[in-house]
């Protein structure tokens, strides 16, 4: 990461690293470099706009969850656009996750499809959510078959399953459970979902004049980070999500 901010900084023809070469080496190590020869259209740039918008205002508005860094709607790697989220040093350190932060990450996740539906309608919704949709499926499904927190199925883990929580695995290729079973975690799964695209739907519908001005704000700027945002709520009559 220093080597990559050492770069920015020679290219820029400074002598010293600040933290603006530091912030922009962290972003091409996590997200890639920066495609500002990737021409949009004005239709494209607001509809990144407005997925970005409703990732980073869903997260925004649930409670404890990590605060938003930035928002920018300038493309890197394959992503048109992406929100960065800070982490809190206890999560990170421990490993651990409640039930009601993975049920707000699964609602921030939406965000961005729930607002491109809320602005262009069903009809119009595009592809760039498959990640999120991906992630949010995992989330729900490791919550069910690896952490014990389903309602019906109670505390157990079933399948035999490895790796990362947020990657998953496909649990049929190692199942130990009957099909009775596996058919109610599919509903399970399909419950968890289902609230939280509830959820999020219902923030940015009470919050639509702020998903607005946010999606504007990245149209015209490219890039939003944490005090704008804060200045921007700050501003506005806001409504908070309920704890699932």
């Amino acid at each position: 990461m220093l080597n990559e901010a050492a770069i920015l900084a020679a290219r820029r023809n400074l002598t010293e690293i600040s933290m603006d070469e530091i912030n922009d080496a962290i972003d091409r190590v996590l997200a890639g470099p920066e495609k500002k020869d990737r021409v949009m259209s004005e239709k494209r740039k607001e509809l990144v706009a407005y997925h970005e918008a409703g990732h980073a205002l869903v997260g925004a508005l649930m409670p404890d969850y990590d605060p938003v860094q930035k928002i920018s709607i300038i493309p890197r790697g394959r992503a048109g656009g992406l929100t960065w989220f800070t982490p809190s040093e206890d999560r990170m350190d421990s490993g651990l996750y409640s039930r009601a932060y993975l049920e707000n990450q699964m609602a921030v996740a939406l965000g961005g499809r729930i607002a491109e539906e809320l602005i262009y309608g069903e009809e119009e919704v595009t592809t760039g959510a498959s990640n999120d949709l991906q992630q949010v499926a995992n989330v729900a499904r490791q919550m069910v078959t690896r952490f014990g927190m389903s309602d019906n199925l109670g505390p157990v883990a079933l399948g035999r399953q490895q790796g990362n929580m947020f990657l998953g695995r496909d649990i049929m290729s190692e199942r130990d459970f009957s099909e009775e079973t596996a058919s109610t975690i599919d509903s399970e799964v399909r419950d968890l979902v289902d609230v939280a695209y509830n959820r999020a739907k219902t923030v940015l519908q009470e919050n639509r004049h702020i998903l607005d001005k946010l999606a504007d704000m990245l149209v015209d700027k490219e890039t939003v980070d944490a005090e704008e945002l804060q200045s921007l709520l700050a501003s506005n009559d806001v409504k908070t999500a309920a704890f699932a």
